[in-house]
């Protein structure tokens, strides 16, 4: 197979096909192969904790604290990336959130501004708490129940938000008993109103009706622990303590001092609907029994696991299906009969074995976290397929078949023993080397990677510091966060001043040269650089532009989340839902440079706004790029540009060695800024000026290695001297002269 310069006369390939090895043209005429993704042994995530008839809010779906609230509806559409919602308590329990149904409130910072959200239509109403009043999480539709101290005891108010926002309006509930503590320990609520637990020396119970604007105690027999859990449209289920024994009854929510309805049986997890009990089995299915006794029935045969969620409409939401192939949101209503009857309510397809996230491009190498099952194996874990990527003479664009490369929950330690980890939802935010792989954290929890190159990356462990790497070697690392982006040996990072970027050699992280002005109207919250060309951002909505070295003109780009690769952008435009590619002057003739569209944004339930690494990538060190489609495909594109000429980026090789300790020996390695074709070392005695090694190897992603063990044409080891070697090796996509590179290394034998 020939592969071949990617310049402007290239013809693309008119095979087409989807499956490895096939090749397509898009409209540009941009060489293309598609690797499909397999049906998967996972549906599409969902883990509701609000709900009602118009969809579904889930929480953690993509394991992103950044993008966790998605709001998903019946028709398969949803929205990301939403606002966090008031939490009091810990964000993993549902008894303290402000959500009830499709509304949802939000504070802006620590301000005492707040907003009402309408998940499903994105309306937002805006108002300020009045002064003196505690929040609480108890919210309808344009509804907030606050507590204020009065008078020196605590009154209730419910402050209706205008549907524009603004000033809310002020109603007092009635029926607050002068006892009343300022402290709300869970709640339960639908678009009705809302079972309370005030705390207090035995706490009080009581419930409120929003449209009465009352508030009722529910009384309490005997000196018993009592504890709210659950509520529906017609009863409140509750769990007594009386010394340690436990039993559960259920209350009449229009009559809460009536007669009380005892549970014969009380399995853990309950939750009330009406007049049944619905709680999870032994062996993962769902079940319903009668509060008042009976025997249970099957709901369905696999469900989640988590307590059913409460509906504003009064129905019960949860996840399950009998299997992968029928798994949805279920909504559970009270049929004619009086009995739960369950329908799905947001379908949840079977997910592609690619689907879970995690794409690369590094040297012509791709690589895809790919979800499997094993036999042996519980639970779905993530591996890391790798193909080989090659352009022919003709214009074909090939894969080699997809073969595992390594766990990617597999973590290799330093000192203890390794160990295995699941990596889902930001460990699947892959990021080359340079070297033809992607970088795998060496701790358990996943750290992310900004940026790498060879032996060199840059983590940040938290917001407040990142650092500096040398394999696993920290060199150096900030307390506050700036841009920086990594070169081969040379560490790029934001200036202190407006527009200007620094550079620093590794590992001595001594200054290479004054700061570069790069035309940036800020000091960059990111950079990125390629051989000539310096990508900087201002933020992902704002202002953006590549600086290039050689010409010292700044190109135009798109702002938003972007990749730079050599003599071309990938942007992600969110409004579109498009990915689009910025041609650089100089890597593409005059008729071709700027920006158009390239390829559908891949979007996917609980995933957050920035998707690189997760859902598309391109190749900073070679050309190709590649996305996930919303099939659970990946298709690779190698854009249409020339690149850069091969350059050796980074040399380590020792400045002497000792050829007398046992087993000594030479060895160079040179990081290269794309795929060589082959290579060859020569080493030469400075004395004589001949020729005393010549060593060659084939194709190289990234990294050239080569060992001397100190022999010369003779047989034997050469004498004590000076040797000058010098690295020769011809680009595999043939642009350009072949990269050279001269050094020396003192012998002593």
């Amino acid at each position: 197979m020939t592969v071949l310069a990617v310049g402007a006369g290239l013809m693309p390939s008119a095979e087409a096909g989807s499956v490895p090895g096939a090749a397509v043209a898009d409209r540009a005429g941009m060489p293309s192969v598609t690797l499909k993704g397999q049906p998967g042994p996972l549906t599409k995530p969902s883990a509701p904790v609000s709900a009602d008839a118009a969809g579904v809010l889930s929480y953690g779906t993509g394991n992103s604290p950044s993008a966790a609230y998605t709001w998903e509806r019946p028709n398969g559409t949803y929205v990301n990336g939403l606002p966090r919602p008031v939490v009091l308590g810990s964000p993993h329990s549902d008894d303290m959130w402000a959500v009830n149904g499709r509304f949802g409130l939000e504070r802006i910072g620590t301000t005492r501004t707040y907003r009402m959200r309408n998940y499903d239509t994105g309306k937002v109403a805006q108002f300020d708490l009045p002064a003196g009043d505690t929040v609480t999480t108890v919210i309808a539709e344009n509804r907030l129940l606050t507590l204020r101290k009065t008078a020196g005891k605590w009154t209730l108010h419910l402050l209706e938000i205008p549907a524009a926002g603004g000033r809310p309006v002020d109603r007092t509930v009635a029926g607050v008993p002068d006892n009343l503590s300022g402290t709300i320990t869970r709640v339960r609520m639908d678009a009705r109103g809302a079972a309370i637990t005030f705390e207090g020396s035995t706490d009080i119970q009581t419930l409120l009706d929003f449209a009465t604007r009352r508030l009722t105690v529910v009384p309490n027999e005997g000196p018993s622990r009592v504890t709210l859990l659950s509520l529906s449209a017609t009863t409140v289920l509750y769990e007594a303590d009386y010394n340690g024994d436990f039993w559960t009854y259920l209350v009449d929510r229009d009559h809460p001092d009536g007669p009380r309805t005892q549970l014969k049986d009380s399995p853990a997890n309950m939750t009330v609907l009406g007049n049944w009990v619905i709680y999870p089995g032994g062996e993962g299915e769902l079940l319903a029994q009668p509060a008042a006794g009976g025997a249970a029935r099957t709901l369905l045969p696999q469900a989640s696991g988590q307590r059913p969620v409460t509906g504003a409409d009064g129905a019960l939401y949860t996840v399950g299906g009998t299997g992968p192939d029928d798994w949805a949101v279920r909504r559970i209503t009270l049929g004619a009969d009086g009995a739960p009857a369950v329908g799905i309510h947001v379908p949840l397809p079977r997910q592609t074995t690619y689907d879970v996230g995690g794409v690369a491009v590094d040297q012509g190498q791709l690589r895809v976290g790919t979800l499997h099952l094993p036999s042996d194996a519980s639970r779905a874990t993530t591996y890391l397929s790798g193909s080989s990527l090659s352009l022919t003479a003709s214009g074909t664009l090939n894969a080699t078949p997809p073969r595992n490369v390594g766990d990617l929950g597999w973590h290799p330690a330093d000192e203890d023993p390794a160990y295995d980890t699941q990596c889902t939802g930001q460990c699947l935010r892959l990021v080359g080397t340079g070297e033809g792989d992607v970088v795998r954290s060496t701790r358990s929890n996943y750290v992310p990677t900004l940026t790498a190159s060879g032996r060199y990356s840059v983590q940040r462990p938290d917001s407040r510091f990142q650092y500096v790497y040398d394999g696993t070697k920290a060199l150096s690392h900030t307390d506050r966060w700036h841009a920086a982006s990594l070169w081969g040996s040379q560490l790029w990072s934001a200036g202190t001043r407006s527009g200007t970027v620094t550079a620093v050699s590794l590992p001595s992280m001594k200054a290479l040269g004054s700061a570069v002005s790069v035309g940036a109207p800020c000091v960059p919250e990111e950079i990125q650089v390629v051989g000539r060309w310096i990508y900087w951002s201002c933020g992902p909505t704002k202002k953006a532009g590549v600086y290039d070295r050689t010409t010292k003109r700044v190109i135009k780009v798109p702002s938003g989340y972007a990749q730079l690769a050599d003599g071309y952008l990938v942007s992600q435009n969110d409004a579109s839902a498009r990915l689009s590619i910025t041609y650089f002057p100089g890597a593409v003739p005059a008729a071709r440079v700027g920006t158009s569209d390239l390829a559908p944004l891949k979007n996917q339930v609980g995933e957050p706004a920035d998707r690189r690494g997760r859902f598309w990538a391109v190749d900073r060190f070679g050309g190709p790029l590649a996305y996930l489609t919303e099939a659970g495909d990946v298709t690779v594109k190698w854009p249409r540009v020339t690149t850069s000429p091969l350059a050796v980026i980074s040399t380590d090789s020792p400045a002497r060695v000792d050829l007398r300790a046992a087993g000594s020996k030479y060895t160079g390695v040179w990081h290269l800024s794309k795929p060589a074709a082959s290579w060859k070392l020569t080493i030469v005695s400075a004395a004589s000026g001949k020729t005393v090694r010549t060593l060659t190897g084939g194709p190289a992603t990234g990294k050239i290695s080569a060992t001397w063990d100190g022999i010369g044409p003779n047989g034997k080891k050469v004498p004590t001297g000076t040797y000058r070697w010098t690295l020769t090796a011809p680009a595999a996509d043939h642009v350009g002269r072949s990269a050279t590179v001269k050094g020396s290394v003192a012998v002593r034998s």
